[in-house]
């Protein structure tokens, strides 16, 4: 099965949302796709940095620490009647 893989679905990935077959497929793709494991690190060394040492809270990082705070209230979760369903609220 051929898919192209999108910044979404690699985000998925990372923080382990995606089912096992899609995550069979990913890692498949990140074998033979050099831009798409590009693109992996990158999110994966972003995400990191954003996750790693407590920061301090100024004006930018207290905006910064509410907007994860939203994202963490939503996910993704799947549908009988349409493919996929995109944040849906928690």
């Amino acid at each position: 099965m051929y898919k192209t893989f999108t910044q979404n679905d690699l985000i998925r990935f990372l923080y382990g949302e995606m089912t096992s077959e899609e995550s069979i497929f990913l890692r498949e793709a990140l074998l033979n796709d050099s831009d798409l494991c590009d693109t992996y690190y990158e999110l994966k060394s972003s995400i990191k940095l954003l996750d790693s040492e407590p920061l301090l809270l100024t004006l930018s990082n207290f905006s910064l620490l509410k907007i994860k705070s939203f994202a963490r209230g939503f996910s993704s979760q799947s549908s009988e009647y349409i493919d996929r369903i995109d944040l849906v609220l928690n």
